[in-house]
């Protein structure tokens, strides 16, 4: 069975209890991803420092909703 999930490298912007906002580039629109459709992590050279803003992380979601925001 093939996942169609995808790991992708964004830069992490805030969080709230239900959603994340990461930009594809430094100077890119905000995005807007529920919590619900997706993860996001430190990327692993970053991992003691956790999640900050304006640093890189990874984002896992389903292919369906990174293309519905644009990130493929």
């Amino acid at each position: 069975m093939r996942s169609d999930l995808h790991d992708l490298p964004v830069i992490y912007q805030h969080s709230t209890e239900r959603a994340v906002c990461v930009r594809e580039t430094e100077d890119g629109p905000d995005i807007w991803i529920p919590l619900s459709q997706c993860e996001i992590a430190p990327r692993e050279a970053d991992i003691l420092g956790g999640l900050a803003r304006g640093r890189v992380a990874i984002l896992t979601a389903s292919e369906r909703v990174l293309m519905e925001k644009g990130l493929i």
